[in-house]
């Protein structure tokens, strides 16, 4: 038990293939990262025993941080829950919190017995002569926070706060200014099995969004032409990011294996219960939450072996990347259309395969925007000398959804 108030904030990202920590202060006002952590969850303990195997990856990471001496954010997965944005009217006090339970029981689709419903005005917004408060209603099932905990008292830490990953995404590019006053920002995390896409508006959440489309499509796509196992596949897929201007040395790619057996398995329903929005999932989506059919595991020896006139990987992962514009798309048209927002100037992307060439490129051509790739390492904040930051320059743009837990962590202290 923490009896001091905590030096440090550590926001911690669990993924169903790796860990990303970030440990973080107050600096002159802007955020500092004082060390960095990562580790890779065991495939195979995966799935076995995925508590043990991803409390054992959070143990790693946190190896050298003072996790007694910090608050500790961790996050649920966007899927996991259900997030609504409300406008009310002027209410104050109980008021507001009583007309905000009214309206969650009226949308959120499970008995409010079942969900935890945390809640925060987010702007208020004029409606002819009348004020309006615009508040961020966020549902959680007592069940995946509860899987979340399950893992934390597995790797003998306690949570000060969990967020969810989507909105640490806004809380990330807050504490690395990567925001404009007047701007509407889509951010864009690229996950392994799911993407999450939050429009931000003059710095403030306005839509979120997630899409079941995540890196493993691309590499079972190259696993099932090249007729070969996912590790091969992800290899070639790193080559042809190499040659197109990757790093010489690139670093895994954060999706291994099959990731089925996750304790986040029973995040399907929250999608299903969501019926009657033009934004649900397409029919194929929702057979997918499962993970979708594993890639055949033939030996990598026939890899290459294929007919010369197979096709490249920019052809093989083509598909997919249709795919992933397309729901974008329908979100882009939604969020500018169905809400009459101002179009989208800027996109910013992040998550292990944001840095795969083809990504920006096929986003930039598809949907005629700027697209940068996030880099907390080249923004406001603050690297302590000796933070392990070279864990992070390999694959920065991975590390959003925990810079942004550490952010959120950090205006606690």
């Amino acid at each position: 038990m923490m009896f001091s108030r905590p030096s440090y904030a550590i926001g911690l990202d669990i993924g169903t293939t790796s860990v990303k920590a970030v440990q973080a202060s107050i600096r002159s006002g802007r955020l500092c990262l004082e060390r960095v952590g990562y580790a890779e969850v065991s495939p195979e303990q995966m799935n076995e025993d995925p508590t043990m195997a991803q409390a054992n990856a959070v143990s790693e990471a946190l190896e050298r941080m003072p996790v007694s001496q910090s608050f500790v954010v961790g996050a649920l997965p966007g899927q996991a829950v259900v997030i609504r944005y409300k406008m009310f009217p002027e209410y104050e006090g109980a008021a507001l919190e009583q007309a905000v339970q009214t309206e969650a029981a009226q949308n959120i689709p499970y008995e409010m017995s079942d969900v935890m419903l945390d809640w925060s005005m987010l702007d208020q917004v004029a409606e002819g002569d009348k004020s309006k408060m615009k508040v961020l209603m966020v549902a959680a099932l007592y069940d995946n926070i509860t899987n979340r905990v399950l893992i934390a008292d597995a790797a003998d830490i306690q949570y000060g706060a969990l967020s969810v990953d989507s909105l640490a995404l806004a809380d990330a590019a807050e504490g690395c200014d990567f925001l404009r006053v007047g701007e509407s920002v889509a951010l864009i995390n690229l996950g392994a099995a799911n993407t999450s896409i939050h429009f931000i508006k003059d710095g403030i959440s306005n839509f979120i969004r997630d899409v079941n489309w995540g890196a493993r499509d691309c590499v079972q796509a190259i696993a099932k032409s090249r007729r070969c196992d996912l590790k091969q596949a992800q290899r070639e897929m790193l080559e042809a990011g190499a040659e197109m201007g990757t790093p010489e040395e690139p670093p895994p790619l954060p999706f291994d294996e099959a990731p089925d057996a996750s304790a986040e398995s029973n995040e399907a329903p929250a999608l299903k219960a969501m019926g009657g929005n033009p934004l649900d999932p397409l029919g194929e989506e929702l057979d997918a939450m499962g993970g979708g059919s594993p890639a055949p595991e033939i030996s990598s020896a026939s890899a290459l072996s294929a007919p010369g006139d197979e096709k490249t990987v920019k052809e093989l992962v083509g598909p997919p990347l249709q795919k992933l514009v397309g729901e974008i798309r329908r979100s882009f048209d939604y969020y500018e259309q169905q809400l009459y927002e101002h179009p989208v100037d800027r996109v910013v992307i992040s998550g292990g395969i944001a840095e795969f060439p083809l990504i920006a490129e096929t986003l930039t051509d598809e949907l005629g925007l700027n697209v940068e790739v996030a880099n907390p390492m080249d923004s406001a904040l603050i690297l302590r000398s000796g933070s392990d930051a070279g864990l992070m320059s390999e694959q920065p743009a991975q590390f959003m959804v925990a810079v942004g837990l550490a952010a959120r962590g950090a205006s606690q202290l």
